[in-house]
């Protein structure tokens, strides 16, 4: 009975992952395809001559990518934050900008606890810094942090030219550059939001790269570089990145076992620069937790529960005092046991797979896939390098794209060398494969602009079709922010419980902000809040309404109104009272 019910879980995830996104439009243009090619009218595109420059090509190909997404802004307008990892790490820039690691802790701190935010003993994100620091910079600079994405999505594209030139030919490397452009840079949730999954896919990259070049000769440049992606990873996804480096560097070193010199130079430089890296760290870390080893990870799992940790881990069990925190503990419980015992692993595998299946692939790259064996022939050191991070994120309960950040590089290499044996075959050609990619942007930004439906509900973790999300709260604080004076706002608990999105996300300075949003905790304790900011208009929202409302609130007046409320019964005696005192007189 077991096995029936993996069975249909399998069948059920690998539905999952066909029916979202365009995966359905990709298929029947698969099949369409293969139609065409058994009666030999499959068309074939012009022969591109061969750029003198890949380089400059691959540059081109960046920097147009990122023009054109700047230029899509009318209909893909600049991302607005919805899930509690962008708010996360936006805390953390602004946090950055005020020349803080972390921020004290407010007095009234139970109304601004929150997913992925740490409230003791500073109040500040529980991400490891990198991306944040990213994000701050391009505030100060520019003014928006969605221009910090943008630089990341650049120089990710730069840097995975370089990476696949060390394994490939150049002109290979750029239609990795093309690939990568269209797949991610474009429509896909590392542009169109706040998550940071380029960061990471830029350390893979260096640290790909430079292990390529380090296997034929070992540079001084070629090590630093190691370091520098190596420190990449670290300050931004350490469980993964580090499991992605390990198998590099123990294939380095043991290519560089007998010959002591050539492995001094191979990670002497390296070392130096990871050194610094998690010095830095370990001071960042000392201002946040107490100490330099304490990571604010840490902190979250003793004070929340999450991240749960590694399946074979009991959960942390925690106590906590709202019930929308309570309702995401749960769901992290429900996704640790995913992948707690081996019949449970294998039940949700697909599900998990085909997160990052249809970002990474999907329907028309799978294509390429059918040559993996004679990659995997000639090139086992590509697939060397992504298995750390595969079993990193296979060990997860949850899936997420960026999570297998760090790996980008290497897939795409593994792609790309796959696409070679395809053109190689001469069944298919293969500017097929961007051209199938580009027509499914244009599909789902044309939709989008018409007012069609383009993605499912809640898919925020595409690499086309990422859904907009409600956006309810950042329409009432531009209703807000249109009335003099600075507003406090009190936010009713959420009635749903699959709904565990969150809207008390606060700046940095609390005090110091425009609109300020706290958890409505009654009467009593909002009134004392509303004390501490009296010189702000004070206001309850209710996001379980669509559109959700918010109107003027007086927590003192709620408070005497719960007072008579909760005394019905003396009340009532004082009306009887006066009645049977002036009947009685009435009578007399």
């Amino acid at each position: 009975m077991r096995l029936l019910e993996v069975l249909l879980m399998t069948l059920g995830g690998a539905w999952q992952g066909v029916r979202q996104d365009f995966n359905l439009f990709e298929i029947a243009l698969i099949a369409a395809g293969v139609w065409l090619w058994k009666r030999g009218r499959l068309p074939r595109f012009p022969k591109i001559p061969r750029p003198p420059r890949p380089w400059l090509a691959a540059i081109l190909i960046a920097c147009g990518a990122i023009a054109l997404r700047l230029a899509l802004i009318p209909v893909l307008r600049v991302p607005i934050p919805i899930v509690s990892d962008e708010f996360s790490h936006l805390l953390l820039a602004d946090t950055l900008l005020e020349g803080r690691a972390a921020n004290p802790t407010h007095p009234f701190w139970e109304h601004f606890e929150s997913l992925h935010i740490l409230q003791q003993p500073h109040y500040v994100s529980n991400y490891f810094p990198g991306h944040a620091a990213v994000l701050a910079a391009a505030r100060l600079a520019f003014g928006n942090p969605w221009a910090g994405i943008l630089a990341e999505s650049l120089a990710f594209l730069l840097a995975l030219y370089w990476a696949l030139a060390g394994w490939m030919p150049a002109r290979w490397a750029m239609f990795g550059v093309l690939v990568a452009a269209l797949r991610f840079a474009i429509a896909s949730y590392w542009i169109n939001a706040y998550h940071g999954g380029f960061l990471p896919a830029l350390g893979g990259a260096l640290v790909l790269g430079a292990f390529a070049r380090l296997r034929r000769r070992t540079t001084f440049l070629q090590s630093f570089v190691l370091g520098l992606g190596l420190a990449i990873l670290a300050a931004t996804r350490p469980f993964e990145g580090g499991l992605f480096a390990v198998p590099i560097v123990a294939a380095l070193a043991w290519q560089y076992r007998a010959r002591f010199p050539a492995l001094l130079r191979t990670f002497a430089p390296a070392a130096l620069v990871s050194a610094a890296a998690l010095v830095l760290l370990g001071m960042y870390f000392e201002r946040v937790t107490g100490s330099p080893l304490v990571t604010a990870y840490q902190i979250s799992q003793k004070t929340y529960g999450w991240p749960m940790g590694l399946p074979w881990t009991p959960p942390p069990r925690v106590q906590l005092r709202h019930v929308e925190i309570e309702r995401y503990y749960e769901y992290e419980i429900s996704e640790h046991q995913k992948v707690d015992g081996p019949i449970d692993f294998l039940e949700y595998l697909t599900f998990r797979v085909q997160e990052y299946w249809r970002f990474f692939i999907g329907p028309v790259l799978s294509i390429p896939l059918l040559f993996v064996p004679l990659v995997w022939r000639r090139r086992p050191m590509l697939f060397l390098a992504m298995s750390g991070a595969l079993l990193a994120i296979l060990a997860e309960g949850a899936a997420s794209p960026h999570y297998l950040a760090p790996a980008t590089a290497a897939i795409i290499a593994i792609l790309v060398e796959c696409t070679r044996h395809l053109k190689a075959s001469r069944t298919l050609d293969i500017a097929w494969l961007p051209a199938a990619m580009a027509l499914v942007l244009m599909l789902r930004i044309g939709a989008q602009a018409a007012g069609l439906p383009y993605t499912q509900e809640l898919n925020f973790q595409s690499w086309c079709c990422r859904v907009e999300g409600n956006l309810n709260k950042s329409r009432i604080a531009g209703e807000l922010a249109k009335i003099p004076g600075k507003h406090l706002v009190f936010v009713k608990a959420k009635t749903d419980p699959a709904n565990l999105f969150q809207w008390i996300y606060n700046a940095a300075d609390i005090d110091a902000s425009p609109i300020v949003w706290a958890r409505d905790l009654g009467a009593e304790r909002n009134a004392k809040l509303a004390a501490y900011f009296s010189d702000r208009d004070t206001w309850m929202a209710d996001p379980n309404l669509n559109p959700s409302s918010c109107e003027r609130y007086s927590p003192a007046q709620a408070v005497i109104t719960n007072v008579w409320l909760k005394q019905p019964s003396k009340i009532s005696s004082s009306i009887s009272s006066s009645s049977s005192h002036a009947n009685a007189a009435m009578t007399k």
